[in-house]
């Protein structure tokens, strides 16, 4: 959710993997920055290959006010119809579709996954920030997963914690 946040602020129509990735900075910062050599590595490989300079924190408050103040709804009296009054610049009741480079990652991180989880009733692979990160530099011909394996980051590690079978994934989901 926090990549719609970013890809509307770059006004974007479809959500790219820069902005999933610069998401997971955004939302999981402590959780991943043990792969990293350093917090200012990290935040350098955000602002540069992933277009986003503005502090997680900032972001954070963005979504926070997306959150608590949600278009308004007016009824019509008598009548089971409504209609929302969007604020300008919300990114509430905007579709955004998905890049190819993300899809193709969120099919080999639905493969990789050693994890499964039911939702709505249909079992499906649990996909972790750390997951996505390795399916990033696992997926062939993607140029943001051979900046990633360049700019320092413990691979080892990484797909060690990416690929740990976790005995109760179904806890971690909300």
């Amino acid at each position: 959710m926090i990549s719609m946040i970013i890809a509307h602020a770059k006004e974007q129509k479809d959500i790219q993997l820069r902005d999933l990735i610069a998401g997971i900075h955004v939302a999981n910062f402590d959780r991943i920055l043990r792969f990293w050599p350093d917090a200012a590595t990290f935040e350098d490989f955000i602002a540069e290959h992933c277009d986003w300079s503005e502090h997680r924190l900032q972001t954070w408050d963005r979504w926070t006010y997306e959150i608590q103040h949600p278009p308004r709804t007016i009824s019509i009296p008598f009548r089971p119809s409504f209609f929302q009054i969007h604020r300008k610049n919300s990114f509430f009741g905007v579709k955004f579709g998905h890049s190819d480079e993300l899809k193709r990652v969120y099919s080999a991180a639905e493969e990789l996954s050693p994890n499964k989880v039911t939702s709505f009733g249909r079992v499906v692979p649990f996909i972790t920030p750390e997951l996505f990160l390795f399916a990033t530099v696992r997926t062939e011909g993607i140029e943001l997963g051979s900046r990633l394996r360049e700019c320092g980051i413990d691979l080892e590690m990484l797909e060690q914690v990416a690929t740990k079978q976790l005995k109760e994934p179904d806890k971690l989901m909300f």
